[in-house]
């Protein structure tokens, strides 16, 4: 277990303090020493705020569909907290009210959980942008994290091109290499109006690598798919998996070589979380 540590403390999960933004904790250990279970307690109070969670999915779908944010309040984003005797605090955003803060947003790991070969997915990613993807009423956007629309295109994802009906919407997370006009999708929240924001990761992964079996045009350029959409497939965080995804020269997809590489690592259970 020690090896694993060794080998995977640098690669990055999800949620926001020790954000990727900023130097890996432990480069400055030597000068904090504080209880190494933070990041594990932060991550149960999260699960356990997201057990209670209500939220209206469809009613957000929609919004992202029509860019119709009316009649929501002009205040800061609503976070649920846990119980204010708690040690560690969490906080849970609601999923943004423009293009805004829709990601899932990643942490460097700084601790491997007890549970990490048995409850937790790996997926190796090409160096590109982050960004999400809506498809809706015959067109296809990508939003930049911030919120702005860096393109606007055709596709074959449902709802993405005027073939498609104008009821589809499709919502991806993609990393877009702009040499490679290609969209390379991390997750699933919607697909063909059927959303999956509060299903679990490995499902949310299983679905969506079903689907594009049924949509094997996305990985082929023409007039009404001028970029392709890749899935990145997900493994197992187990030492020889995650050894055999890194140490693989180049990683290799759909005939694009990459030489630079990043592993996100998810929660295998857990559903959706914005911001």
């Amino acid at each position: 277990m020690e090896e694993l540590t060794t080998f995977v403390e640098g690669f990055a999960i999800t949620n926001e303090p020790n954000r990727t933004s900023a130097p890996h904790p432990r480069y400055s250990q030597y000068k904090e020493k504080t209880a190494r279970n933070d990041q594990n307690a932060r991550r149960q109070q999260l699960l356990e705020i997201q057990k209670n969670r209500r939220f209206d999915f469809m009613n957000h779908v929609r919004k992202l569909t029509d860019n119709d944010w009316v009649g929501e309040e002009d205040k800061d984003e609503e976070d649920e907290k846990p119980d204010q005797s708690m040690e560690v605090e969490v906080m849970l955003s609601r999923p943004g009210r423009n293009y805004k803060n829709q990601l899932m947003l990643s942490e460097w790991l700084v601790e491997v959980p007890k549970d990490f070969e048995a409850e937790w997915l790996a997926v190796l990613c090409p160096m590109a942008k982050r960004c999400l993807v809506v498809a809706s009423r015959g067109k296809t956007r990508a939003f930049s994290k911030s919120g702005f629309c860096i393109n606007s295109f055709p596709s074959h994802l449902p709802g993405g091109c005027r073939r498609s009906s104008e009821r589809n919407t499709t919502i991806l997370d993609c990393l877009y290499s702009e040499v490679n006009q290609t969209y390379y999708i991390l997750d699933l929240m919607c697909w063909n109006g059927c959303t999956v924001y509060d299903g679990e990761t490995e499902f949310r992964f299983y679905w969506l690598h079903e689907k594009l079996k049924e949509y094997s045009s996305l990985g082929e350029t023409s007039t009404t798919n001028p970029c392709k959409f890749i899935g990145l497939p997900s493994f197992s965080c187990t030492q020889d998996a995650i050894s055999n995804a890194i140490t693989s020269a180049p990683f290799k997809l759909m005939d694009f070589c990459f030489t630079t590489k990043v592993l996100a690592i998810y929660l295998a259970h857990l559903p959706w979380l914005s911001g």
